[in-house]
């Protein structure tokens, strides 16, 4: 697990990671990129990175993992993870708990129409099992 904790630490610090290979099908608006790693054999470290424009909010689902950490590689983003809806710029992060319902909230503050966000996501989740669900 310290070995996890430290490609996570060294993953989020580094302004311009990209990805050469897409593993997973496009799941949410912006995906540029979506990387696999097994981990021992029992979990996989899932990397995203999405960009988007005048997002707003994604699709309502939650994440079955043990965690997911959202870093803002550029831009600003906002998430409701703290309990309360809070902004995030360049250089922040967020931890999105275990199977938190989000994304479609209603009281989602408009961020204006030229807001634009550059994020590196990345989950741990159990081997073979998705690692985001989305809610109809």
């Amino acid at each position: 697990m310290k070995n996890v904790i430290i490609l996570i630490c060294a993953l989020t610090f580094i302004p311009n990671i990209t990805f050469a290979h897409d593993h997973t099908k496009q799941t949410f608006p912006g995906l540029i990129s979506s990387e696999l790693f097994d981990l021992d054999g029992k979990m996989d470290l899932h990397i995203e990175r999405r960009k988007t424009c005048n997002q707003g909010t994604v699709a309502k689902h939650f994440h079955p993992a043990p965690g997911t950490l959202v870093y803002v590689l550029d831009g600003k983003s906002q998430s409701k993870s703290s309990g309360e809806w809070k902004t995030y710029q360049s250089g922040d992060y967020w931890f999105e708990r275990t199977d938190w319902v989000h994304g479609g909230e209603e009281d989602a503050p408009d961020m204006g129409s030229d807001v634009c966000s550059d994020l590196l996501v990345i989950r741990v989740a159990e081997k073979g099992k998705d690692h985001t669900v989305f809610i109809k």
